[in-house]
């Protein structure tokens, strides 16, 4: 029997996975301390206690030392979260009160009517401003200029939404178009929406079967006229668009306001109206989401799960049974035309979008419509000029009880202001809900990434600025303007703006006139138990639709007094509603006790969801671990051979999904290539912001394409490259004659170094049309230091980017040091930006035609497209990118050839045959030297100039039949590919003679070799670095003979790796040219 845990009758050490990693050290320290006391001394008990008198008393703790440093950390993590939570960065946030710990500004709103609170707030603060909703920063936006510069100039940026947790389950939010991010996906959903519903030819088409759901409607209400009996006027309407949406969907009524059929259906929609209405700690701190403290998600699923899977599916599997037995049906209904759609092109819709879809459209198209209309008939009841006014109208234009058709309105202008006057008043809803996934800047202020943006569309239509007496309901203010709700005017945005605007609201405005329109001319109103005009109350209830919450959702809000049922119903409501908001602060106590209870299980613990196989991650610092070391390109391959092609790891507090097949890369390089299209952001580049003007970090948008198409076009596009070959070819000849003096002297060149310096003249002249650094001089040292700097300073890992919670204080000073060499090398880069702008101005024709001259008369022409900020950082790009990867595969394969002298002697004979001996390469040589392409190639797959092609996801995605959730880093493991037995023979082994026969390319579409990357991320330079490394390497075995310093053997020369932002070698390489 042993204490190693194979014994479990005695295991103080433990057993399984998680047994005492030290146990071989406290078994050798335990005997040798103890057999040593006992054969160095003979003992006895202090006061000479009799040897059985010892006592075996125990005392139950936890060793001090150990207590201090578990103590210590998590006293660290807390204190680094709150300082994370609440400090405000350096960067300008719009204004706003001071949150209180961990539960921000929800003080600020806590009450009845939150969207009033957040008005008030806006007079004191301003009409953009920044709250903290528990763990959530918010942007509240309360005036029409501030909502045009987001809805319309900065759209895209801020065209997101926040996904509530309730719209989590059965994940609705990876089928609703109402959530999807603005993607493929979402376009194609929108498109089926505006083309095959909501178009105006589809609307007229449709127009007979609204027009039937009117006439139910006044039927109903006729029928309690004759009774005496009063109408719930927002139930009426709320079923009517119900059947309404279900005819234009199904063909028919799902409910019957005479009977109980279609009961469930009405149900299950107001059951998901009012549970998504309620306030979810899991959307105040996103760390309650996994235990769902409320239980909200899980009823809403439920509510979900009637809806799409029993109710909705079985209308679908009716038509579908139809159309088995009919295929030539003559239905033209919206269902029809989705099905029609995912047969011809499943991957445009398919059976899950088609449920979904239907499932928005009742959630979203009835309460908003519902309520809008009962606030219209309130304002015109509580005003009977008003009422007087548009019966006047209406007997005038379309002729007294008369039901109006939608054609009508147009002849009915005062009918058009009440609406608009209602919509002005009482929104659909008081919030238009965004998210920005990136940091951005707006109005001069700073919008850090994932916050969320309110635009206030209630406070917008209060606001006295805009509107005169803006609490008066007053139709007339409209008789005379021009402005409309289609989203163009932003005074009046009730529908939203912008590419989210909502896609029905050409129906719904056409409904909401004639519904009110027919019930206006079809029927006298009075309150029920004859209360006066006057009376009638306009306080709000806010509740929600299209499950949206303050935090995560869009509002909507409705009349606490129904008009069908006025009696002290409407008061018992309002002191339910006190009494809920005091229920709602104690919540919030518990809600902040939660979150510190579980904080580092929801750091630690992975979600129920499926994620990709990988170690276990240890408390706090998860799997670093792992890949501690010089090389951890290497231990996280052996990770792959372990775990799969597919394996997550947490890195500190970051989820980092690494791939290691071509398979796998193929499905998220090409396939899914814009979910996967985002990259993960190191804190050092966010030194002076150049991650907001860098094309290597932005985001794939409007300035990222732009910038793209400049470098595509203007730069390394085949003609511009012909065009500046000469300036190249110059730099190579200045390369050979510089190892040319030291096979003269018989000395050692440092070839990365030299071909580094070669590679920034190279650019220099490229950009510049002049050398920056001399390699017979310290001329241009300060230039090449401060490059070099950068590389060094960003490859170091950085505490910041493992635990964001230190990004506040740069603990390794990472960022504020490559700070300091971004300002020096943007310095020189302006200095001779200034020279150029000089010269240009001395002289109109400067005769060069470099890419500084094409980027400064693209600015000129267009400068949205790229200005002076954007010029700059582009050269420091170009810089920093350009130089290092180039020097060190250039480095690599000379190595490689140097080790094997078969292939250096194969590769000057061919050089020979087709140059000449000692001769100059150039670019138009390259094709016709397929031995020294496969070289370059061969030395790409073993040596890629960076090891990993990083990504984020900026949405949770499925790849490979894995979840890889939202914001996790992604890296496709180019190294790993490259040497995979899988796909390469002898993989270790330096052969160029296996792409002989092969066609495989290193431009992005063979996944077996992607050493520059793929997709729309592919490197923009790749054509100027097969140029320039097929050059520099044939012309440097082209003229001299080589030979490592020291007399070392070929076979003796390392290869051994040193890991940074680039993939260089551990000593570099100093070889001896040997004249010809």
């Amino acid at each position: 029997m042993d204490v190693r845990g194979q014994d479990f009758e005695i295991i103080p050490f433990g057993g399984g996975r998680r047994i005492c990693p030290g146990i071989p050290l406290a078994m050798r320290t335990l005997s040798i301390m103890l057999g040593s006391l006992l054969n160095s001394f003979d003992w006895k008990a202090e006061g000479d206690i009799a040897p059985e008198d010892l006592d075996v008393e125990e005392k139950f703790g936890v060793s001090l030392a150990r207590l201090l440093i578990v103590g210590g950390l998590l006293l660290a993590w807390t204190l680094l979260q709150w300082v994370a939570i609440n400090k405000r960065s350096n960067k300008k946030l719009p204004p706003g009160p001071i949150p209180l710990p961990l539960i921000g500004n929800l003080h600020n709103i806590i009450g009845d009517q939150p969207h009033k609170s957040l008005a008030r707030l806006a007079q004191i603060y301003g009409p953009m401003m920044s709250l903290r909703m528990g763990q959530i920063t918010t942007v509240v936006i309360s005036s029409s200029a501030v909502a045009k510069q987001v809805l319309q100039k900065q759209d895209l940026a801020f065209s997101s939404r926040t996904i509530p947790d309730a719209i989590r389950a059965h994940n609705h939010h990876q089928f609703s178009v109402v959530f999807l991010p603005v993607a493929s996906r979402w376009r194609s959903l929108r498109k089926i929406l505006n083309s095959n519903l909501f178009s105006s030819n589809k609307l007229d088409a449709t127009q007979h079967l609204r027009s039937q759901k009117m006439q139910d409607l006044i039927g109903y209400c006729r029928k309690c006229s004759q009774t005496g009996e009063s109408v719930n006027i927002g139930q009426a309407a709320f079923e009517t668009m119900i059947n309404l949406l279900s005819n234009a969907i199904f063909s028919k009524d799902v409910v019957d306001p005479y009977a109980n059929s279609g009961k469930e259906f009405k149900d299950v929609v107001w059951d998901v109206l009012e549970e998504s209405g309620k306030p979810n700690f899991a959307d105040y701190f996103p760390l309650l989401k996994r235990i769902d403290p409320q239980g909200i998600r899980r009823r809403i699923g439920k509510h979900f799960d009637k809806l799409l899977h029993q109710i909705i599916k079985g209308l679908v599997d009716e038509r579908l049974e139809q159309r088995r037995k009919s295929p030539n049906g003559s239905r033209t209904d919206f269902l029809q035309v989705m099905l029609n759609t995912s047969e011809e092109d499943p991957q445009a819709i398919d059976r899950n979008h088609i449920q979904h879809l239907c499932l928005d459209l009742f959630v979203a198209g009835t309460d908003t419509t519902s309520s809008t209309l009962e606030w219209a008939m309130v304002e015109v009841m509580r005003k009977p000029y008003i009422m007087n006014k548009a019966k006047s109208e209406l007997a005038d234009v379309i002729g007294k009880c008369t039901i109006i058709e939608e054609a009508d309105i147009g002849r009915l202008p005062y009918l058009q202001c009440i609406v608009k006057e209602t919509l002005r008043m009482h929104p659909p809803v008081p919030f238009l809900i965004r998210k920005v996934d990136q940091d951005v800047e707006a109005c001069g202020y700073f919008v850090p990434k994932d916050s969320q943006v309110l635009v206030h569309v209630w406070s917008i239509g209060h606001d006295p600025a805009t509107w005169e007496d803006p609490l008066t309901f007053k139709p007339e203010r409209f008789w005379d303007l021009k402005m409309d709700v289609r989203g163009h005017d932003f005074e009046l945005i009730p529908f939203g703006a912008g590419r989210r605007i909502c896609p029905g609201l050409n129906l719904a405005i056409a409904k909401l006139c004639t519904m009110l329109g027919s019930l206006l001319n079809s029927f006298d109103w009075k309150a029920e138990g004859n209360i006066a005009a006057q009376d009638l109350d306009v306080e709000e209830k806010f509740g929600i639709t299209l499950a949206r919450s303050l935090l995560s959702f869009a509002f909507v809000y409705s009349v606490v007094y129904i008009i069908t049922a006025y009696n002290n119903e409407s008061r018992k409501a309002i002191a339910s509603s006190a009494k809920k908001t005091m229920d709602y602060v104690g919540g919030l106590l518990l809600a902040g006790t939660l979150v510190l209870c579980i904080g580092w299980f929801a750091i630690s613990n992975k979600c129920n969801k499926k994620l990709p196989p990988g170690p276990y991650p240890l408390p706090l610092i998860g799997n670093l671990h792992n890949i501690l070391g010089g090389q951890p390109h290497q231990s996280l391959d052996k990770l792959a051979q372990k775990y799969g092609p597919i394996i997550s790891l947490r890195l500190g507090q970051k989820t980092t999904v690494v791939i290691s097949s071509s398979t796998v890369a193929k499905e998220v390089l090409q396939k899914q290539d814009l979910a996967f299209s985002s990259r993960t952001i190191p804190d050092a580049i966010y030194a002076l912001n150049h991650y907001q003007f860098s094309v290597v970090w932005l985001p794939v948008a409007n300035r990222w394409r732009s910038l793209r198409k400049i470098l595509n076009s203007y730069i390394f596009s085949g003609s511009r490259l012909d065009a500046n070959q000469h300036l190249r070819s110059r730099k190579i000849q200045d390369l050979i004659a510089y190892c040319r003096g030291f096979s003269e002297t018989g000395e050692a060149v440092n070839i990365g170094q030299a071909a580094f310096e070669t590679s920034m003249n190279l650019l220099s002249n490229t950009i510049f049309s002049k050398d920056v650094v001399d390699p017979y001089a310290n001329s241009g040292k300060e230039f090449k230091d401060v490059v070099s700097n950068i590389m060094e300073d960003a490859g170091k890992p950085n505490l910041a980017d493992y635990f964001p919670v230190f990004k506040t204080i740069d603990p390794q000073g990472i960022r504020g040091r490559v700070g300091k060499h971004f300002g020096k090398l943007l310095q020189q880069i302006q200095g001779l930006i200034d020279e150029r702008l000089e010269a240009r101005r001395k002289s109109a024709t400067t005769g060069s035609t470099d890419i500084l001259d094409v980027l400064l008369t693209t600015s000129e022409e267009n400068a949205q497209a790229i200005d002076r900020n954007h010029i700059e950082r582009l050269c420091l790009d170009l810089f920093t990118a350009g130089t290092d990867t180039t020097s060190n595969t250039l480095e690599w394969a000379m190595v490689e050839v140097m080790r094997k002298p078969y292939i250096m002697k194969k590769a000057k004979a061919e050089l020979a045959e087709v140059i000449g001996q000692g001769k100059a390469i150039e670019e138009a040589d390259v094709a016709r030297l397929p031995y020294l392409q496969c070289i370059v190639k061969e030395t790409l797959r073993m040596h890629p100039p960076v090891p990993f092609l990083i990504r984020k996801v900026d949405q949770d995605v499925e790849a490979c039949g894995y979840f890889v959730p939202k914001d996790s880093q992604v890296l496709v493991h180019v190294w790993s590919i490259g040497r995979d037995p899988a796909i390469w023979e002898d993989p270790l082994t330096f052969k160029p003679e296996r792409f002989w026969s092969s066609k495989m390319d290193v431009r992005g579409q063979d996944f077996e070799l992607i050493p520059f990357g793929a997709g729309r991320r592919i490197c923009p330079g790749l054509p100027l670095a097969t140029r320039t490394l097929s050059v520099m390497l044939g012309s440097l075995l082209n003229s001299f003979d080589w030979k490592a310093e020291g007399d070392i053997a070929p076979e003796d020369l390392d290869v051994e790796e040193k890991f940074g932002i680039t993939l260089a070698r551990l000593h570099p390489l100093r070889a001896v040219p040997i004249p010809l």
